[in-house]
């Protein structure tokens, strides 16, 4: 299994969970956070912003869906054709386990 943690715009997170879901991919989480990249924030006239908001998304994969997951998420997320600074990362983790609370059961 594989954890996928996905840091996009704000006005990407609904459309990338869309296409997630329109793919199977429905269970996911998400957060919203405070970060900054390699740009190092964002600065607008004399103003300086050190953190900018974006959202998390937070799923787990079969090992073999990873690829497509990954896909789906950059295709959506990126602006534009080219893509512009500040349209997000992707983390890819392996999951050693997974246990469903209610059922007790080891499973995704």
């Amino acid at each position: 299994m594989k954890m996928i943690k996905a840091i996009v715009r704000p006005e990407k997170a609904a459309l990338v969970l869309d296409q997630l879901g329109n793919a199977g991919f429905r269970a996911a989480t998400k957060f919203s956070i405070l970060g900054r990249g390699k740009q190092r924030g964002l600065k607008v006239e004399d103003i300086y912003y050190d953190e900018i908001p974006k959202e998390m998304l937070m799923l787990v994969v079969e090992d073999a869906d990873a690829e497509k997951v990954v896909s789906i998420i950059s295709d959506t997320a990126r602006t534009k054709d080219e893509g512009y600074f500040g349209d997000g990362k992707i983390f890819v983790q392996d999951v050693e386990r997974a246990i469903t609370i209610s059922a007790g059961k080891e499973e995704l």
